[in-house]
């Protein structure tokens, strides 16, 4: 865990080594030492009070993980203002969030744009997405808690940067760049253990995050398959799904409240089926007695451990890497770029909706999307894309069919399944 930012998992968190007793008077919102309590620090290791107790309240509607993102990016901009900006120079901890100007944080993004430090020697600019991410954490910090605070903060700043909105031109919006059909069956073609090629054709069909791996159980693949004999899905909005598929909760990252936020999303049987193969291999079934009654993973790496989310990368890499060596993929391919494959095949396979609309609130659902604005990009996907989804014939295939196809073509040899 980086020590400049430090959550509290139930006990208090120790500042004993920060200097922020001192000053507790001074910040009349800090109160740091409870439970689920979040500590920010800069690079001397004094505590900074103000984004600390902004994170506090934060973190309890959001994920860890967007928490320490945010954490980061109020970091970089304090250390920039009491390194550079001639009129903070010198301010104690995060006091300079008290008076900075729009002016001021503007001239902090143009140093992020360009590629000289300030004493002249060379540096890797900044890319506009990760700019326009940081603009948006500043204005979340000042305009929904520093200059308009929620119930039970006092209000310390009454002039807010961001009252006329965003400080940055936004990043130019990229067309999203999917993994296509045969980047999928490149990266398991080249895959050596029948594990890694359940799991990548696992994450195709089924769009979960990375992170998202490592809580899915082998339990539930068997109570999917033993649902996939069932002729059709339909859920509590009377939503019908072919019986080629089967509906999965997923459990995504955490949410309101500091709960888990589950989803639905739909996997073909073809996939399960695999995975299930998978699952009656000598080698899982050789890891799984180390679990004894615990809830087992439904993927396991070769020492038997689930897969993190950071395995699950370094994976990809490797396998893209060897894809790419071999000229079986154009690029490096990620997990999201994965993700982005299942969307545009699930936009693209009439069985799930009479039209456009029904498939992208379907995909919606899928992904775990709160806006549906955020699911209308996958619509931009380019024409040529779809290319890649039709048999010799021009016939589009539907994902079941290309589910089945990818299981045939990579499957491992009679009595190779490792």
């Amino acid at each position: 865990m980086d020590k400049s930012v430090i959550l509290s998992f139930g006990n208090n968190i120790d500042t004993s080594n920060s200097v922020a007793h001192e000053d507790f008077d001074k910040y009349p919102n800090a109160d740091l030492l409870v439970a689920e309590g979040v500590a920010v620090f800069n690079d001397q290791m004094d505590l900074l009070p103000l984004i600390s107790d902004f994170l506090t309240n934060y973190r309890m509607h959001h994920s860890d993980q967007s928490v320490k993102t945010y954490a980061n990016n109020l970091r970089y901009l304090v250390k920039y203002l009491t390194t550079y900006d001639d009129y903070h120079i010198g301010s104690r901890r995060d006091d300079c969030l008290l008076t900075v100007h729009a002016t001021e944080i503007q001239q902090y993004f143009s140093y992020c744009k360009s590629d000289m430090n300030k004493d002249g020697t060379k540096k890797q600019p900044i890319s506009g997405t990760t700019i326009s991410n940081r603009d948006a954490t500043f204005g979340r910090f000042f305009s929904d808690f520093l200059c308009n605070p929620p119930a039970g903060y006092k209000l310390i700043r009454q002039e807010n940067p961001y009252e006329n909105g965003g400080l940055t031109v936004g990043a130019k919006e990229s067309l999203i760049k999917p993994a296509l059909f045969t980047d999928i069956e490149g990266l398991i073609r080249v895959a050596s253990h029948e594990r890694e090629k359940c799991l990548i054709q696992f994450m195709y069909d089924s769009g979960v995050r990375r992170q998202e791996v490592e809580d899915i159980r082998q339990e539930t693949i068997s109570q999917l398959s033993r649902v996939a004999r069932k002729s059709i899905i339909e859920d509590e909005d009377t939503l019908k799904i072919p019986s080629e598929y089967v509906a999965m909760e997923i459990k995504g990252n955490k949410g309101r409240g500091r709960e888990a936020k589950y989803r639905n999303t739909v996997v073909s049987k073809e996939t399960i089926n695999r995975v299930q193969r998978y699952h009656s291999s000598i080698e899982y079934k050789k890891h799984k007695r180390k679990w004894g009654k615990n809830p087992i993973p439904a993927f396991l790496n070769a020492e038997g451990n689930p897969y993190t989310a950071r395995a699950v990368s370094k994976l990809i890499t490797k396998l893209s890497k060897r894809a790419l060596k071999l000229g079986l993929i154009k690029g490096l391919l990620s997990p999201h770029k994965i993700r982005h494959g299942f969307s545009a095949m699930l936009l693209n396979s009439d069985d799930f909706g009479k039209n456009d609309v029904d498939r992208l609130l379907l995909l919606q659902q899928c992904l775990g999307h709160s806006s549906l604005d955020t699911t209308q990009k996958y619509t931009k996907i380019p024409v040529g894309v779809w290319e890649k989804f039709v048999d010799r014939n021009g016939i589009a295939l539907k994902r079941c069919q290309l589910m089945k196809k990818l299981k045939d073509r990579t499957r491992a040899k009679k009595g190779a399944v490792k």
